[in-house]
C-alpha cells in the first residue's frame, strides 16, 4: 500500500484570524457610518463568539445584527458601505463554515480551499451583478404589458424547473 504525501497545509487556526479580520472590518465599517454605543457592542460580542466558536448559531447572529444595523444607520440600500458590507459578512461566513468542519489544531491543504473561494467568488460576481441590474431598474410603475410578460417568463422558468426536477427523479 503506497502513502500520499500531503505536505504541510495552512493552520486552521488562520482561519480563526481570517474570521476575527472579518469581522474587525464589519465593525470598523459599521462605526465609520453611525453605528455606535450597545448595539457596535453586540455585534462585538458575536464576532468574538464567532471566532471562538465559529460552528455556533454566531455568525447568523452577526448576519442578523449587521443587516439590522445597516437598515438604523440608514441611506441607500446602494451605499458604499453597504456594498462592502456584503462580501466582509459573505467572508466571515464562508470562514467560519470551514473552522466548523476542520478541527482546530489540523492542517488543512490549500487545494481544499479552491472550491470554497471559487463559490464566494461567483456569489458575490453573481450579488454585484444583481445589485447593479437593481440600481439601474427604473423606480416608477412598469407597464401592464411589461408585468404580464415578466410573469409568463417566469411561469415558463417555473415550468422548465418543474420538468428538469422530474427528469432527474
Amino acid at each position: 500500500m503506497s502513502t500520499i504525501e500531503l505536505g504541510a497545509g495552512i493552520s486552521t487556526v488562520w482561519l480563526r484570524g481570517l474570521i476575527a479580520l472579518s469581522g474587525a472590518a464589519i465593525m470598523m465599517v459599521l462605526a465609520t457610518n453611525g453605528l455606535g454605543g450597545p448595539a457596535l457592542v453586540l455585534v462585538g460580542i458575536a464576532v468574538l463568539m464567532s471566532v471562538g466558536v465559529p460552528a455556533s448559531p454566531a455568525p447568523a447572529l452577526v448576519l442578523l445584527l449587521v443587516a439590522i444595523s445597516a437598515v438604523a444607520i440608514g441611506g441607500s440600500p446602494f451605499a458604499p458601505h453597504v456594498l462592502l458590507l456584503v462580501p466582509l459578512v459573505h467572508l466571515l461566513h464562508v470562514s467560519c463554515a470551514l473552522a466548523g468542519l476542520v478541527p482546530m489544531r489540523s492542517r488543512i491543504q490549500r487545494s481544499a480551499l479552491r472550491a470554497p473561494a471559487i463559490r464566494f467568488l461567483a456569489i458575490q460576481a453573481g450579488t454585484f451583478a444583481l445589485a447593479g441590474v437593481i440600481a439601474l431598474a427604473p423606480t416608477g410603475r412598469a407597464p401592464a404589458v411589461l408585468e404580464m410578460v415578466a410573469v409568463g417568463g417566469i411561469a415558463v422558468i417555473a415550468v422548465i424547473l418543474w420538468r428538469l426536477m422530474h427528469r432527474a427523479l
